[in-house]
């Protein structure tokens, strides 16, 4: 079996900027520009390199940061080919037997969601490990997040000369940091590891997208009708549903039933734009994907995680409104 190590360079919309979820018809993040891999043989060795510029279909001109960062031009990309050709080619190079990994969860989601975009065969989780993971848990016994320029000076990798913020040099600093673990016997015990760490694919593909925008206020956006009431994907049936649980900033989760189609998930987020006029307006995204025990026990811990903070809060609310004297001893029992 070879081990693919592969990067990708990706451009994204601006913040303020929510033409491309519209045009795309879901909440994707950014469209790839740059595939690069790097080919190990079971030995460990390098035995092949792969680049390849992905000439865009939504995004056609590049995000300033995204430009600074990457160094990657129009020119570039218009000397690329499709998306789905590019990918085409990357399989056939990866060959038949491989096991893909790449430093964090980032690329692959994107890779996920790119494939999602062009209505191609996704990713199954068997078919990738992060290296970034393995890496912190041979070296330290963690599943701490390193960045891969100090995983590499850790290990005394040499940057070659090479820019980072390259897909296909990045893939090789990867590779190289890779040489240097035992990476046979880490996929062998992959399964322990990752029980430590999030699950990036934790969520299903997504089976429906809804964008409801122009909200003037951020205040209880998610407990708005439109995301509040959710219907089956396949048989259009009402869902009954659960009390959206705030996940971490910005993004919540729900969970949907239907009595004939089983669990869903309804991811929530939201998102603020710039109108025309200047000012700001706030938006919600809802996506419903397949539930699954995973997700279940995600938003059981979430509802009490929540549900203990509101206590808390409510708590030293009282204490100081007891304090100013604005409510009676008696009041706040």
């Amino acid at each position: 079996m070879n081990y693919i190590i592969f990067d990708l360079e990706w451009n994204q919309p601006y913040s303020n900027d929510i033409s491309f979820m519209k045009r795309t018809g879901m909440p994707i993040t950014g469209e790839i520009i740059q595939i690069g891999a790097v080919k190990l043989n079971e030995n460990m060795e390098i035995v092949d390199t792969f680049t390849m510029f992905v000439k865009p279909q939504f995004l056609h001109h590049m995000h300033k940061h995204v430009k600074e960062l990457t160094g990657i031009t129009q020119r570039d990309l218009s000397q690329g080919v499709p998306f789905k050709l590019a990918y085409a080619h990357f399989q056939h190079w990866c060959g038949s037997n491989y096991m893909l990994l790449s430093w964090g969860a980032d690329d692959i989601l994107m890779l996920r969601e790119n494939l999602l975009l062009h209505t191609m065969k996704s990713i199954i989780y068997e078919q990738w490990a992060d290296a970034q993971m393995i890496y912190s848990y041979e070296r330290f016994g963690t599943t701490q997040q390193y960045s891969l320029a100090n995983a590499m000076k850790d290990l005394g990798v040499s940057s070659e000369q090479l820019s980072a913020h390259n897909a296909l040099h990045d893939a090789i600093f990867t590779a190289h940091v890779c040489q240097k673990l035992n990476l046979p016997r880490a996929l062998m015990h992959y399964d322990v590891i990752r029980k430590e760490a999030p699950n990036p694919f934790l969520y299903p593909p997504g089976l429906t997208f809804f964008m409801y925008e122009n909200f003037q206020e951020k205040k209880r956006i998610v407990h708005d009708r439109r995301g509040r009431i959710s219907f089956c994907p396949y048989c259009q049936t009402r869902l009954e549903t659960t009390k959206p649980e705030r996940l971490q900033g910005d993004k919540y989760l729900a969970i949907g039933v239907c009595p004939k189609h089983g669990d869903f998930a309804i991811q929530l987020k939201v998102g603020k734009y710039t109108i025309k006029s200047g000012e700001t307006r706030f938006y919600l995204t809802k996506v419903l994907s397949h539930s699954t025990d995973e997700i279940s026990k995600l938003y059981t811990e979430k509802s009490v995680i929540n549900r203990e903070k509101e206590r808390l809060y409510f708590e030293r609310r009282q204490k100081e409104l007891l304090g100013k004297g604005l409510v009676k001893y008696s009041e706040s029992k």
